[in-house]
């Protein structure tokens, strides 16, 4: 149906600065920053603790910098200010799936030579959430340095979804940015807490749905069962089904995927062992998470840097991640195609909604929308405002993206 409406190192005066070169699938973090002095931490006797005298002579350990990372492994860098070590004292990076690793856990020496040093990871599993830092040890005791997190990507029949780690925390959920322009259901304001998750880079493109639904037993119309997914037999459908199998249209396969309803996105996600994000998930990610700087859309005060929408869209949709990424790296939270969250929509929720982890109403006619579109003005693509459509309902600007909960 159609409707229109992204280990060179050097030293200076004292500073150690880790410059990279940018990299599509890359946790937003350290790049082309100085990166801050952190006093380190020691293990001594199964206790760790914060080195807490400002006159210790205990080398400075940087936080990691991710410079890629894939499904299965990841390369960072990372630099220690060595005062009075021992040069050939070991070092290296620590890692697990929780928060302050340990060399207990998983540890990866370096060069015992090196004050600054790049390592790989490697075998490590797909879609997780991984938590890094560095260590040196010296004499009987171990030092750690600042912690990174970041995820790894998901993978399925040949395709990759990138995935971005979002750091969960507390944040002002409602129409923030420019309140002369908010509609009734984006207010009140109120304060939500949602817990971390991991949130696909981009949204879900045609050729990583079209490898869901081959392997899905989704009959050649789109249907399973008595749930349409996808309505292939509309002619503004970017996939189609040839040859037994489904395939993007000719130069569709990096388009956001859409005319897919809300029962394919959500089972595309609970396929890959996800869900679609809730409504305060994707507004805080669309926000920047710990990072926001509460622009109006996500990323920006300027809709044409971050988005596709109806002034430079040229009436259709655009391949994922050619705008600038928000806050926190992730690319088209604004325009392009609107994306489909978990919830059922009910317009006075924000009145009376839970204020930990909302998950919407029990019950609905409808499921929420968020992002805006190609089609829509600025006013929809503000990241405050609030839509919602009938999960059955697919059109050729409405689409999703994956979350996959954190273990917490």
């Amino acid at each position: 149906m159609t409707f229109l409406l992204r280990l060179t190192c050097m030293s200076l005066m004292g500073l150690i600065f880790l410059p990279h070169e940018p990299v599509r699938d890359m946790v937003h973090g350290l790049g082309g920053h100085s990166i801050s002095k952190v006093s380190g931490l020691y293990e001594e006797k199964g206790q760790i603790a914060a080195r807490i005298d400002p006159g210790s002579q205990d080398p400075l350990l940087h936080k990691p910098e991710l410079l890629e990372k894939g499904v299965t492994h990841a390369r960072l860098a990372t630099a220690i200010e060595s005062l009075n070590t021992e040069s050939k004292a070991e070092r290296g990076l620590c890692w697990s799936e929780k928060g302050k690793p340990t060399v207990g856990d998983n540890k990866k020496k370096a060069d015992a030579t090196s004050d600054r040093f790049t390592i790989e990871l490697e075998g490590l599993r797909k879609a997780t959430v991984y938590h890094v830092r560095p260590y040196l040890v010296q004499g009987e005791k171990i030092l750690y340095g600042e912690e990174l997190a970041f995820t790894t990507d998901a993978f399925m029949n040949g395709i990759r979804i990138a995935l971005r780690y979002v750091q969960g925390g507390s944040f002002t959920m409602g129409c923030t940015a420019d309140p002369d322009v908010c509609y009734f259901d984006e207010i009140p304001v109120h304060e939500v807490e949602v817990e971390s998750f991991q949130l696909s880079i981009y949204e879900i493109t045609c050729a990583q749905f079209s490898a869901f639904i081959n392997e899905g037993g989704i009959n050649p119309d789109g249907t399973l069962g008595d749930q349409l997914y996808i309505d292939i037999n509309d002619d503004d459908c970017p996939i189609r089904y040839a040859g037994r199998r489904f395939v993007p249209k000719p130069g569709m396969a990096e388009h956001p995927a859409s005319e897919v309803s809300w029962q394919g996105a959500q089972a595309f996600c609970e396929w890959l062992g996800g869900t679609l994000p809730t409504e305060a998930e994707w507004e805080y990610a669309a926000k920047g998470g710990e990072k926001s700087r509460n622009y109006k859309y996500s990323g920006s005060n300027s809709l044409a840097e971050v988005a596709w929408f109806q002034d430079n869209a040229t009436g259709k949709s655009h391949p994922v991640g050619q705008k600038k990424p928000n806050e926190l790296g992730l690319y088209d939270m604004s325009g392009n195609v609107w994306e489909w969250c978990y919830d059922w929509y009910a317009f006075e929720y924000y009145q009376d909604g839970p204020s930990q982890n909302p998950r919407g109403p029990e019950t609905g006619d409808s499921r929420v929308i968020r992002g805006g579109a190609w089609n829509m003005d600025g006013w929809n693509c503000r990241i405050s405002n609030r839509s919602s459509k009938e999960p059955q309902i697919t059109y050729n600007y409405y689409g999703f993206r994956l979350l996959i909960p954190v273990q917490q």
